[in-house]
């Protein structure tokens, strides 16, 4: 049986928050030295339109899908029926998975490994409170620190899940990877996102 999808639109309508903002930053930056000009790339889920656009302004070839017409995307599609009709260099979901069921996130995957050549980067949350967070600069290098507080439960109404509640471990989720060919290759942390990036096996 599918899962009802729970999602809003009206966030994209107002302006985001300074956080909402550098975790854009901090996707950007997951794909810095990845992504090239003319390469193309798929991406699922996506919210206000900023990576996309980014990525456009630096000729990347973009495909946008998302299951909100409202949105505006190039495909509008539920993630887990979404199958490219030919080969992108890479693929992104960034606060995309923790909106379905875990297991739903193998399902598209497979779905689109064989038309992957390159990269996955994707961002889910992280099951924790940050009430304090303090950014350094170190010479030319930022570093983000936090205070995180318990929670006993996922606050979003949209969650189905979030990294490191329950039994939803990050070992867990590299799995669901590297079991489809598609290696650790760096990740990172920003309050109360984490990134990764994972590249294809050939």
């Amino acid at each position: 049986m599918k899962t009802t999808r729970k999602y809003s639109s009206n966030w994209i309508h107002k302006l985001e928050t300074r956080e909402h903002w550098l975790s854009y930053w901090h996707q950007i930056k997951l794909m810095e030295g990845h992504v090239e000009q003319k390469d193309s790339l798929v991406e699922i889920g996506i919210g206000s339109g900023f990576t996309s656009n980014y990525l456009r302004s630096k000729k990347v070839d973009v495909l946008t899908v998302d299951i909100d017409k409202e949105k505006s995307p190039d495909i509008v599609s539920d993630a887990t029926n979404f199958k490219p009709d030919k080969n992108y260099d890479h693929f992104c979901a960034f606060e995309v998975f923790e909106h379905m069921d875990f297991d739903e996130m193998g399902s598209i995957i497979d779905n689109i490994k064989e038309n992957i050549n390159k990269n996955i980067f994707m961002s889910v949350p992280i099951f924790k409170k940050t009430p304090i967070s303090l950014e350094l600069k170190i010479k030319s290098f930022w570093k983000s620190i936090t205070i995180a507080t318990p929670k006993t439960k996922i606050i979003d109404p949209h969650h189905h899940w979030e990294l490191n509640y329950k039994d939803y471990s990050e070992k867990r989720l590299v799995n669901v990877f590297e079991q489809r060919d598609f290696h650790l290759k760096n990740k990172m942390s920003y309050l109360r996102w984490r990134y990764f990036h994972f590249n294809k096996i050939s």
